[in-house]
């Protein structure tokens, strides 16, 4: 039988190895995901995450991740268009542009 402290690291590893790894996640990777739980087209969603990845700066990042969580508490999917419409920021107009370019590029 394991002693308890063994237990209870095998039990913090657990819980830690997937944060960790979410941790690790590449831009890329973080887009694509969200843009799947938004609601796009796993395939459209991973072209859409690679070509995005490279082009916006850490701000643009978190704008495009705050609305998964606009998404959780809607619970229904959103259209590239309806993303595009809520991620418009008169402070930031190349999101948009960016987001609609890769969104066309990997319609094509």
């Amino acid at each position: 039988m394991t002693p308890r402290p063994y237990r209870l690291a095998a039990l913090v590893a657990l819980i830690a190895l997937p944060l960790a790894l979410t941790a690790c996640a590449t831009p890329a990777q973080r887009i694509t995901t969200n843009l799947t739980e938004l609601g796009v087209p796993p395939r459209q969603a991973q072209c859409m995450g690679g070509r995005l990845g490279e082009r916006l700066s850490i701000g643009q990042l978190r704008r495009l991740q705050e609305l998964t969580g606009l998404r959780r508490e809607r619970f229904e999917r959103m259209s590239i268009r309806e993303i595009a419409n809520r991620l418009t920021d008169e402070r930031d107009p190349g999101l948009v542009a960016e987001f609609l370019r890769a969104g066309v590029g990997c319609l094509i």
